[in-house]
């Protein structure tokens, strides 16, 4: 796989800075379950963000959950091919990963000037 592979599915399921932290956090952890305030912690991102964030990545079935006794815990996917990905972008130095999300956000920034706020 490549860095371009990588950033098409950086841009396709961490179209923002949370969810792309996120998936490069699991990359690096990708046997671990955490719960949603060692996540916030680890990343330094409000609670409510972390909790849509994973929210939209458990939908797309890139987090899994898990509850033990009573708390809910998160881990990485166990489907093989979409854990590759998401280790490939834990394997990214904390520069490179750092360029891709901030290419996001340029290309974001241009589809919003371009085609308006809600990009239509």
């Amino acid at each position: 796989m490549t860095e371009e592979d990588l950033y098409h599915f950086l841009e396709e399921h961490g179209d923002n800075r949370v969810r792309g932290e996120l998936l490069a956090f699991w990359g690096r952890h990708p046997n671990v379950k955490f719960g949603e305030s060692a996540i916030c912690y680890a990343l330094d991102f409000s609670k409510s963000d972390v909790e849509k964030a994973l929210k939209t990545l458990v939908a797309t079935g890139l987090v899994n959950t898990h509850i033990y006794k009573e708390v809910t815990l998160y881990s990485l996917t166990t489907n093989e091919e979409r854990r590759r990905l998401v280790v490939g972008l834990g394997a990214l130095s904390w520069d490179r990963l750092q360029l891709m999300l901030k290419r996001m956000e340029r290309s974001a920034r241009v589809v919003k000037c371009y085609y308006g706020e809600d990009g239509s």
